[in-house]
């Protein structure tokens, strides 16, 4: 069984959008470079931007989440981004976007 994760941002500012797009463009590269991320991909949608990875399994998605480019867009996106939660579940093959959007709706719950 592998490992899903998607979730969506909205940038605080028009003006992030270079940076934002570089330091995301950076941890796609590294999540697509790793040999235990099955799938990685970045999308619009609704007028978010969303992330959807698959992994061998958690171990392998937390060593990625914590590392490299992914960890100084981590530390970045309060400044850039507003984050609409991310989540995770357990999968057998690589979702369609539609159905990770599927998982992430039916789970978000908006800060109040």
């Amino acid at each position: 069984m592998m490992l899903a994760a998607i979730g969506g941002v909205t940038l605080n500012h028009w003006y992030n959008a270079p940076e934002f797009f570089w330091r995301a463009g950076q941890a796609l590269k590294q999540a697509r470079g790793d040999p235990l991320c099955v799938h990685a991909q970045l999308f619009p949608h609704g007028g978010l931007y969303f992330s959807l990875s698959v992994w061998q399994d958690a171990e392998a998605m937390l060593t990625f989440a914590h590392s490299g480019p992914h960890r100084r867009v981590l530390e970045a996106s309060d400044r850039l981004s507003i984050t609409h939660e991310f989540h995770h579940f357990s999968c057998i093959a690589v979702p369609t976007e539609e159905q990770a959007l599927r998982i992430w709706k039916h789970r978000y719950r908006p800060a109040k």
